[in-house]
Parts: structure tokens; C-alpha cells; sequence
């Protein structure tokens, strides 16, 4: 298979590079943090923490997820990004791992933009084998101090963010295929020339049945759109 032209190829990570079933990358920071590492947390820490776990995986209150989870995590060390960035890596099927590894040997250059953190996209796409793969990995970085999480950088805390950090990088829309799952990505899908939505389930197509996306269930499906733009 050979491309007419290599294609910056912009992919979130969260619902896109890893399926969330049930959590996302941060919702299973929190998770491991709450019931693996034998941190003593108070009772109504601990509540509300699963609370907002279960917004955010409704898509409700995502800035107050943002703000907790912060909090939440602040103070915990840095070691906790190798264990959850194994156990998100073995979501990525091997199907996709092969088809992300094909796009990249054909050339296109490939970026990571996302709303969540990149130390877990970093840990996990190394753990997975795909570090490689791509030139950039942007989001939103906690920061350490003395091997404990001490703050986060919010470099792409909403989805017009992303649009912004791709001007800044000087990318043009023409020659971009953007990879996305959902609302977090709906600014950078309309902003690309070739937009591609993954739908696992086949239920997001009726929802965004009215945009000009191309729907698919895995990554090599990519391969195909890439081959015939």
C-alpha cells in the first residue's frame, strides 16, 4: 500500500488510541490510586472521587472532574504512571497497534493532541511499542517534585485548545486527517480536511449522522481512507 502523499495524521488518546471500557486514562489513575496502592483515603474523598469518576464517564461536569482530579492525585508518586500505562497499553488491540506502526512506515507524520495527561499517553504508547510512531505527544502534564506529583501544566485543557495548539504549530487543515471518539474532539474533526470518528460500538454514527466524518470501528479502516484520499 503506498499514500499519494504522506498526511499529518492528528489522533486523541483517550476513547481513540485506547478504548475507555469502562475507564479512561485518568478515570484508571484514579481507580489504581483508590483501591491498589494502599493509600488510606477518606471516606467522603473516596465517594466523591467515584462520583465524578462516573460523571465524567456520562460526559458530565468535565471541569470539575479536571479541578478534583488534580487535587486527587497531587501528592502521589510519580511510580504510578508505569503499572496503569501497562494495563492501558494492553487495551490497544493488535490490530491497531499494526495499523498505527503501517501509517507511520508509510511516512505520515502522526501527533498525539489530547485533554488528558500525557505522562500517562507517553508511558502507555512506549509500553505498547508504538513510542516511536509519533512525533509529538501533547496534553496536559503533571509536574514532579521529590518523585510526587506536584502540579499540572494545562497545556490543552478543552477541546478548542487543540485547534489552537495545531495553529501554533503552523499544521494546516489541508492535509490532516483527524482521529477522534467523541466531544472532546468534535473542534479538531471540523477543523481537519479528512475527519475520522471511531465508533467501536456502531452507536456514535446515528449521533453525528449530519457531519461530513468517516466512521470506523478500527484502525486499519484508516488505512483504507488513507489510501483512496
Amino acid at each position: 500500500m503506498t499514500a499519494k502523499k504522506p498526511y499529518t495524521i492528528i489522533w486523541d488518546f483517550d476513547g481513540t488510541l485506547i478504548p475507555n471500557d469502562p475507564y479512561d486514562s485518568e478515570q484508571s489513575l484514579m481507580m489504581y490510586k483508590l483501591y491498589e496502592i494502599g493509600e488510606r483515603i477518606p471516606i467522603f474523598t473516596h465517594a466523591l472521587a467515584r462520583l465524578l469518576i462516573y460523571a465524567d464517564q456520562k460526559e458530565y461536569l468535565r471541569k470539575v472532574f479536571k479541578r478534583f482530579y488534580i487535587r486527587f492525585m497531587t501528592g502521589t508518586s510519580v511510580a504510578i504512571f508505569d503499572p496503569v500505562g501497562i494495563r492501558l497499553a494492553a487495551k490497544i488491540p493488535q490490530a491497531d497497534r499494526r495499523a498505527i506502526l503501517q501509517l507511520a512506515n508509510l511516512g505520515h507524520r502522526m501527533i498525539v493532541l489530547s485533554c488528558g495527561t500525557v505522562n500517562l499517553s507517553e508511558n502507555t504508547l512506549q509500553k505498547a511499542g508504538l513510542g516511536g510512531c509519533f512525533e509529538m505527544i501533547a496534553g496536559n502534564r503533571f509536574e514532579s517534585d521529590n518523585g510526587k506529583i506536584s502540579a499540572m501544566t494545562l497545556s490543552i485543557p478543552d477541546p478548542e485548545d487543540k485547534v489552537k495548539f495545531l495553529a501554533a504549530q503552523n499544521i494546516e487543515p489541508g492535509r490532516c486527517i483527524a482521529v477522534g471518539d467523541g466531544y472532546t474532539d468534535i473542534p479538531m474533526l471540523d477543523w481537519a480536511k479528512i475527519s475520522v470518528l471511531i465508533d467501536r460500538t456502531g452507536r456514535k454514527q446515528m449521533k453525528y449522522a449530519n457531519e461530513n466524518y468517516h466512521f470506523v470501528r478500527s484502525f486499519p479502516e484508516i488505512l483504507d481512507i488513507v489510501q483512496s484520499s
